[in-house]
């Protein structure tokens, strides 16, 4: 059983922690939207184990028979695991941990939202994944200015690291127009 778990601000604190989800399948990386959308990182169906995926990225609803998952499909979701993420709070872009080995290596990868709701292909964030490494933890800070990120070849080393985002988002959006 897989948990999400929610608080309510009351006055000066918060409440007790209680069960928002409780699934039988796998939530990754809960990130709820400006929209009221949720994305996850969930078990892969069968369309995507087919291409290879294990995990996917999703798209969550809660319906009167409980809560549904959908995947993103690809081009978001590649061979292997597929729950690392960042989803922009208005949904316009999202960067996802990808190629990962079975070592765990990944790179960080950005795709755009598209008017009819789909997803353009995903480009590299470039500098950012030279040489080896695990990169994931990606999150944007709420200006936009900057994204922080975890980087790391063993447990030894893993580090978080924060790049300036806002001026590379310009040049990543252009970048994916161009790959169509």
């Amino acid at each position: 059983m897989q948990n999400v778990w929610k608080s309510t601000r009351m006055g000066t604190g918060w409440s007790a922690p209680a069960p928002l989800i409780e699934a039988k399948f796998g939530v990754y990386d809960f990130m709820p939207t400006q929209s009221g959308r949720f994305y996850v990182g969930s078990n892969a169906g069968p369309e995507d184990a087919k291409n290879g995926a294990t995990y996917v990225f999703s798209r969550l609803t809660f319906a009167k028979d409980g809560v549904q998952v959908k995947s993103l499909g690809q081009p978001l979701n590649t061979k292997g695991f597929n729950g690392d993420f960042f989803v922009a709070p208005d949904e316009s872009y999202m960067i996802v941990s990808t190629n990962e080995t079975p070592d765990y290596e990944s790179e960080l990868y950005i795709a755009f939202r598209k008017a009819d709701d789909r997803w353009t292909v995903p480009v590299s964030l470039g500098p950012i994944n030279d040489g080896v490494a695990h990169r994931w933890g990606q999150f944007v800070t709420a200006d936009g200015r900057y994204l922080f990120f975890s980087h790391g070849t063993s447990e030894k080393d893993c580090a978080v690291y924060w790049v300036r985002f806002d001026h590379l988002l310009e040049k990543l959006r252009a970048a994916a127009k161009k790959a169509g």
